[in-house]
């Protein structure tokens, strides 16, 4: 991580919400909107890089060569999905050396068996508690003095139920995850039940369509989250909004009608930062 903002954040009273991004491009659009973090996700990684679901296909190798980009693109603490870690621990180290040295804030690891599956869809399968406890000690120990973020994740929620998750929860605090996440509960009376068993700081998933239900900023920061991500709404808007220029134009054959729906040339140049390599350009000119 670059500089403590997250952990300040994190230390703050109030909830901090994160948006999930998928490229160097919507990483850019997510600072400028004036988020303070972003997520990369894997669901929304894969549908953007692969066309292929968040079903265990993208590659350790892939979603670093896409962190190395998005921490490039912006100034944004960004934490990255990390899914299961890679492996075992040696494979968890090298994942957070790797994300440590490209200047990430953190890696979200999960406790699912690989491959592993999205956190809303059905078929998922956990590890031993034991097994996920020691990738989250392996991950503390390969950040080593870095102010990295360490998320540990369990999917035991829809596997064996509420119980089981809040248990893994507790643990994973133990073995000293900074933040814990309890994916897809399924009720506001879950959500509850989370942050009255489990200690702070506890991060919440927001996903448009998933099992938890959709709840605005300020009542999660009343039922007692301390972060609150929504991974999927920006590759969602993408796919939408990609859909309906794309078929327009299939079907038009122009784009007039809807100009207004389109960034601006101009304003996207801005985005990218073309001035700024015009200068550059002018600079090096004989």
């Amino acid at each position: 991580m670059r500089d403590p903002r997250l952990r300040e954040l994190l230390s703050d009273r109030s909830i901090s919400l994160a948006t999930g991004v998928f490229d160097a491009l919507s990483a850019r659009l997510a600072e400028k909107a004036g988020f303070a973090a972003a997520m990369l996700s894997g669901y929304s990684v894969a549908g953007a890089s692969l066309a292929e679901p968040d079903f265990g296909i993208l590659t350790q190798t892939e979603m670093l060569e896409t962190a190395r980009r998005v921490v490039r693109a912006t100034g944004l603490p960004i934490l990255v999905d990390g899914d299961t870690g890679g492996g075992g621990v040696v494979n968890v180290q090298r994942l957070v050396r790797e994300l440590v040295s490209i200047g990430a804030a953190g890696v979200f690891l999960e406790d699912q068996v690989w491959p592993k599956r999205c956190g809303h869809m059905r078929g998922k399968r956990v590890v031993s508690l034991e097994e996920h406890l020691e990738k989250i000690a392996a991950a503390r120990d390969a950040k080593g003095d870095a102010d990295f973020i360490v998320v540990g994740r369990t999917d035991a929620r829809a596997v064996a139920g509420l119980d089981e998750a809040i248990r893994r929860g507790l643990a994973m605090k133990e073995a000293g995850a900074d933040l814990v996440f309890i994916e897809a509960p399924q009720s506001v009376d879950e959500l509850r039940r989370i942050t009255a068993e489990i200690p702070p700081p506890l991060l919440v998933n927001m996903v448009e369509g998933g099992h938890t239900p959709l709840l605005p900023l300020r009542e999660l920061e009343a039922i007692g989250f301390e972060v609150a991500v929504y991974p999927v709404t920006g590759i969602l808007a993408s796919a939408a909004a990609l859909q309906r220029a794309y078929r327009h134009l299939a079907e038009r054959g122009d784009t007039s009608a809807i100009a207004a729906e389109l960034m601006g040339f101009d304003e996207f140049g801005s985005l990218v930062g073309l001035e700024e390599k015009y200068a550059l350009a002018d600079r090096y000119r004989r």
